[in-house]
């Protein structure tokens, strides 16, 4: 009868240490072997001491162990994928902002910006304030008609930088 507990509790240790090292490609699938071996082992340990039903014990105690293994390795997988998700999201974000920032702006105050240019610069994302700041450094004059005003609408350009457009006819 001793001899059959050291063999149930040796075995169940070796799956555990299997399954262990093994692993699988998610937490949920790790965690699912993990919780079985060690619901075995701990099962066969119950099961023996519970009127020798050792073989019972372990099966009872690898599926309940399999169950709760693999729902927090679930947890756990669910968990790392946010945060890929935010951190792809950051990446993509920081890439934006370096792109748009990246856009390239008037040398000097004398050169001139073309309502193209308006439209390109909101195309790639540039910051209103950057756009406004630009043309207040050039030397042009915007001269806008209502038609010119719904072009600039129609592509996306805010308010603000039509504003800030319109307002140079005032220089």
């Amino acid at each position: 009868m001793k001899w059959q507990f050291t063999a149930a509790a040796t075995m169940s240790l070796t799956i555990i240490l299997a399954f262990t090292l093994t692993g699988c490609e998610s937490n949920a699938g790790t965690g699912a072997l993990i919780g079985a071996g060690a619901g075995a082992g701990l099962g066969a340990i119950i099961g023996h001491n519970s009127h020798g039903r050792t073989a019972s014990g372990a099966a009872i105690g690898a599926g309940v162990g399999a169950i709760s293994g693999a729902l927090i390795g679930n947890e756990m997988d669910k968990a790392e994928q946010r945060k890929k998700d935010a951190a792809y999201q950051n990446s993509v974000r920081t890439t934006r902002e370096q792109r748009y920032d990246a856009a390239p702006a008037p040398a000097a105050s004398a050169d001139a910006i073309s309502k193209k240019d308006i439209i390109q610069w909101t195309d790639n994302g540039t910051k209103n304030d950057v756009i406004i700041d630009r043309i207040d450094r050039s030397d042009t004059v915007f001269n806008l008609t209502a038609a010119d005003e719904n072009e600039l609408r129609d592509a996306g350009v805010s308010e603000d930088v039509i504003r800030a457009m319109k307002n140079t006819a005032r220089r």
